[in-house]
């Protein structure tokens, strides 16, 4: 795959990422993820990018929260525990993370031609 055909798969993914959040089919978490590791094939620098460097924040700052496959393999009891945190820090951010979303699709959305 070529690197402008890889450029634009990674834009439609980072559209289709960050519509999901807004409409509330992902969490802020699970968006966060793969935008964060979308960053690098759709902008120069993710660090000084004002929407990527949002994404890149809440994935660096829940790594060690269970998401996914990896809620299997803890228990009940620790569940139980980050879900709390997981709620806690989902309020807290999810305003700053619906702006990034609202700017990135604006930005990498496809433009319909006339």
């Amino acid at each position: 795959m070529s690197a402008h055909v890889a450029n634009e798969w990674a834009r439609g993914e980072v559209v289709r990422t960050a519509r999901a959040l807004l409409s509330g089919e992902l969490g802020i978490l699970e968006a966060c993820i793969p935008l964060a590791s979308l960053a690098h094939d759709v902008v120069a620098d993710w660090r000084v990018d004002p929407d990527f460097v949002v994404f890149g924040a809440v994935a660096s700052e829940t790594d060690d929260l269970p998401l996914g496959k990896a809620r299997d393999q803890w228990s009940a009891a620790a569940l139980a525990r980050a879900d709390v945190e997981i709620d806690r820090y989902t309020r807290e951010v999810q305003e700053q993370v619906n702006t990034p979303c609202r700017n990135v699709t604006n930005r990498f959305e496809p433009q319909q031609t006339a």
